[in-house]
This record gives structure tokens, sequence and C-alpha cells, in this order.
């Protein structure tokens, strides 16, 4: 299972590679913002490779400090591209609320160093599950609903669709009835995570900086 995790940051890194090739389409634009969580993920799974396999630390407070950073990061980063005044509200009190969720989860039930933080990675899917359907339609309320698949916000919130909707119920069938054999979480995660890799690097390719949305300068966080 290790091997499969291994191949799937490869295509991480297949992503993060276009990405740079591409940067010049996206570096005036909030979507420039995914690249760097890209690159801050890649980095943190090579932390936490290294200090397990070379030094023998614990990697768990690594990976539950990612978790509030994956869900805190993608909840803002939708925050900031939504247009309703109406969503943006329900996007900002979803982000304090899973916050301070990861807080009482992570230090005051003492879980941070010893345990990871599943109940905190639930609630943050569940959350950006609702972040990426508030997007999806504000984009298919748009006159441009025929060219959607032009936008790489469309294929980024896709891949993060398809892992959100799909991992979620596989995680918690495996937190209550398959903890004994990992294996199919595993296989899951990894296509799923192969998919979403997928996705990044079409939006990466198919960002255009003469179309792209959402400038830097605008509807900031």
């Amino acid at each position: 299972m290790q091997e499969l995790s291994s191949y799937s940051q490869y295509l991480e890194f297949i992503a993060i590679v276009i990405g740079f090739l591409r940067y010049k389409e996206i570096k005036d634009f909030k979507f420039k913002y995914v690249l760097y969580f890209l690159i801050y993920v890649f980095l943190t799974e090579v932390f936490a490779g290294v200090c397990f396999e070379l030094f023998g630390f614990p990697n768990t407070p690594v990976y539950n400090v990612y978790v509030l950073v994956n869900f805190a990061f993608f909840i803002a980063w939708y925050h900031s591209v939504l247009k309703s005044i109406v969503r943006k509200k329900i996007i900002k009190i979803l982000f304090f609320v899973y916050v301070t969720f990861w807080l009482i989860d992570s230090v005051i039930l003492d879980n941070f160093l010893d345990s990871y933080v599943k109940y905190s990675f639930s609630l943050g899917t569940l959350f950006l599950i609702i972040s990426v359907s508030f997007y999806f339609v504000e984009m298919l309320n748009r006159e441009v609903v025929m060219h959607i698949t032009k936008s790489p916000y469309f294929w980024v919130s896709f891949g993060i669709l398809v892992y959100c909707v799909t991992f979620l119920p596989f995680y918690i069938t495996y937190l209550f009835f398959l903890q004994e054999n990992p294996i199919t979480l595993s296989i899951v995660l990894f296509l799923i995570n192969c998919i979403q890799y997928c996705c990044f690097a079409i939006a990466f390719i198919r960002a255009d900086r003469f179309t792209i949305e959402h400038p830097v300068d605008n509807n900031s966080i």
C-alpha cells in the first residue's frame, strides 16, 4: 500500500511541474494559490516520510497539521472566488466552525500527538463539498455554461469534488467497520488521488491569462 501512495505522489509532482511551466498564465490570478498549496502538500509528504523513515519520529502531528491547512485553505479559497454575499457568509461560518472543531479535536481531546484527527477530516470533507457545490452553482448560473470545461477552476473543483464525494463514505465505513482491513481504503484513496491530481494537471494546462477569472486584487479573502 505504501507503493500505491508513492505512485500518487509522482502524479502530484507532475502536476506541480506543469504548474510551474504554466506559471506565467496564472501568476496574476487566485488560481496560482492552488499551485502553492500543492507544493506545500508535496513538501509535507516528503518531510513526514523523512521524519519516520530516517529518524523514527512519529509523523502523526505533521499530518494533523496538514488536515487543518488543507481544509482551511480550500474553504477560504472558495470564499475568495465566490460572488454571492450569502454564500460567502456561509463559507466564512464554515471556516471558523472547522478551525474551532479542529482545535477541540486535536488539542482539547489530546489527539494531536498520538492519533489522527479523523473527525476533523470527516467534517472538513463535508464542509469542502458544500464549498465546491456553492462554486458549481455559481458557474452553472452564468451565461458561459457551454465553456465551463475551459476554466481551470472547474477542473480543480471537479477533482476536489470527486475526491470528497468518493472518499468520505469509504472513510466513514473504515472508521466504524473496516479498521482491521485498510486495504480497500488505501486502494480507493490511491485511485481518487490519481483522478484529483490529473484534474489539477488539466487545470494548469487549461489556464490562459487572457480568459482566466478572479485576479488576485479582487474579492480578497
